[in-house]
């Protein structure tokens, strides 16, 4: 699991230093998808008891952002 761990890190600094240049503008699903594949199993690693806190955390975040931020969608 030590090299999902490190992939998925990999694409998750991808994908902020993408968006903090500018390059993801207008075009976020193009860009962030293919690495959203790197992400995906190491969720699978969570431990079973804390899933529903990430689950909670996950929809808290986005409800967060999409109240406060103006994001021109």
């Amino acid at each position: 699991m030590g090299a999902a761990v490190v992939l998925a890190g990999a694409a998750v600094l991808a994908v902020v230093l993408a968006d903090l240049s500018g390059l993801s503008k207008a075009e976020v699903e193009r860009i962030w998808l293919p690495f959203a594949v790197w992400i995906v199993p190491v969720c699978a690693a969570l431990p079973v008891r804390k899933t529903r806190w990430w689950l909670a955390a996950q929809a808290g975040l986005a409800l967060a952002v999409n109240h406060l931020l103006a994001t021109g969608w």
